[in-house]
């Protein structure tokens, strides 16, 4: 019964790609531990996409920026540098797409200044480059926007070296070609978009065997490294602080996937989580020493935590502020707040 429920909510059609006879997933229950195996891959891999899409988005931006200054830095004199830098359109991968020469761009703008204008946030450079998606980025690694092409944008080959300074040829060391990068970006991106649909990320038809499956998944993690490395090599480096190429490589082997396909054994006999929360929050409460009391208004507690003085105002004060006294010990909830002292919410005797 709780397998055809779990199968029911999570979609049956959705659930047949991970009923592939290469897995071995001939039961149900095991089908169900190649879709856990799936979940925990696509969990190792959105650390290293998040580091390619917010480098990425950050190497276009200001590689061009960079780009513009220093035309001006080679075309005027030193003097006029800082006036003729202010005159860089800061929004330039906004304003220099429409609807007549790039639709697809275009409708990407507006749903990105739609969003920005419903979250209450300000138009500005910043906010739309962490809101556009990668696949607006990827798309501007593209020979488009070559110099030849008299293009209505200009970014490449100029920007290449500044953009991805170690995209080379790994037997001539020579720069790799805009086209090169951008169909590689294409494939990252095929594998962001099939991580947000809950798709397999090993989806094959030339599959034969389990290890064809694996080395497909190995493969697509090494063009993730590439690019991080293209880019950025000591971004590399944040995947290596949190272990995820160990948790990769773990994920990566017959025995993973085996395990995983047992985990489900026994599922029906599996309590129902209840009451997570409450086991998992930390307590946020300070014990203070009440300090100082102003008439029936306020009161200045003094942490035993960090010594910090918080404001207690009488109505945040259990029981009535006349039941207090100076150097009564009370336990509270503290609050940030933008003026002289932080709050003390909730607060009680001890």
């Amino acid at each position: 019964m709780t397998i055809t429920t779990i199968i029911d909510s999570l979609s049956s059609y959705r659930f047949s790609t991970y009923q592939l006879p290469v897995l071995g997933g001939m039961t149900k229950e095991e089908c169900l531990g190649i879709y856990l195996w799936n979940k925990q891959l696509a969990s190792a891999f959105f650390p290293a996409l998040q580091i390619i899409e917010v480098s990425l988005r950050n190497a276009i931006y200001q590689g061009y920026i960079r780009y513009e200054e220093i035309k001006i830095e080679n075309t005027f004199n030193q003097a006029q540098w800082q006036v003729e830098k202010n005159k860089i359109d800061k929004l330039w991968f906004i304003n220099v797409f429409t609807q007549k020469n790039n639709a697809e761009a275009y409708r990407n703008i507006l749903s990105a200044t739609r969003q920005l204008q419903k979250d209450g946030k300000t138009l500005t450079p910043e906010n739309y480059i962490a809101k556009l998606t990668l696949g607006f980025w990827v798309s501007m690694v593209n020979n488009s926007y070559d110099i030849q092409r008299n293009s209505y944008l200009t970014l490449w080959p100029e920007l290449r070296g500044l953009v991805f300074p170690y995209a080379l040829d790994t037997q001539t060391q020579r720069p790799l070609s805009i086209n090169s990068i951008g169909n590689e970006l294409k494939e990252i991106n095929k594998i962001r978009n099939r991580l947000s649909h809950h798709e397999p990320l090993w989806r094959s038809k030339n599959a034969y065997q389990m290890e064809h499956i694996i080395n497909k998944v190995v493969e697509s993690y090494e063009k993730c490294l590439k690019v991080i490395k293209w880019i950025n090599p000591s971004n590399l480096k944040l995947l290596s602080i949190i272990e995820n190429n160990i948790k990769m490589s773990e994920l990566c082997s017959i025995h993973s996937l085996w395990k995983n396909k047992q985990l489900s054994t026994g599922l029906s006999s599996l309590p129902i989580i209840t009451g997570w929360g409450d086991e998992n929050k930390l307590d946020v409460t300070h014990i203070g020493e009440i300090v100082k009391i102003v008439d029936t208004r306020y009161a200045l507690i003094k942490s035993q935590k960090d010594k910090t003085i918080f404001f207690a105002n009488s109505k945040d004060m259990k029981n009535n502020i006349q039941n207090y006294s100076t150097g009564t010990l009370v336990r509270f909830t503290p609050e940030a707040s933008k003026n002289q002292y932080p709050n003390a919410k909730n607060v009680e005797r001890t």
